[in-house]
């Protein structure tokens, strides 16, 4: 599949991947995951933005898309890359959700925290990112975790 930073070559410090493949309650592993990985790169002012936008792109996956379904952060220097791809044909539709509707809220919030948000749809599925924009840090000790 495509990726973002093959189009882009934007240079990157860091990146981890993860195979979302138990089911909905992987997509809370990933979140988690996802949280301790950007407090680990630094970028605590977004940790929770991070997390949530690999929630809903994971959920959106699982509900609309067909595994194996992948996640992949990755540390830019002066963002998070966050790509969620999964095999399903079709793209990804952004609708505006009833007030009290359970779904369609997942793509808004993504892309209301996100200063870049796209869809890169192929023969071989789709990729969903989102791109948060971070001064991070490096953690006491000087090194950045990749996993």
């Amino acid at each position: 599949m495509d990726r973002i930073e093959d189009l882009t070559g934007t240079p990157w410090q860091a990146q981890v991947r993860w195979v979302v493949d138990a089911g909905p309650v992987d997509v809370l592993v990933a979140r988690s995951a996802a949280r301790a990985t950007a407090q680990s790169w630094g970028a605590d002012l977004v940790a929770d933005d991070i997390a949530l936008v690999v929630s809903e792109l994971t959920a959106n996956a699982w509900v609309h898309g067909r595994p194996p379904i992948m996640v992949m952060l990755r540390l830019e220097s002066s963002s998070v890359l966050v790509e969620v791809s999964d095999a399903g044909p079709g793209i990804a539709e952004f609708r505006h959700p009833a007030p009290l509707g359970v779904h369609g809220h997942g793509l808004p919030i993504t892309a209301s925290l996100a200063d870049e948000f796209g869809l890169i749809a192929n023969h071989a599925g789709k990729t969903l990112w989102a791109r948060l924009n971070v001064q991070w840090q490096l953690p006491p000790g000087g090194e950045i975790q990749t996993a």
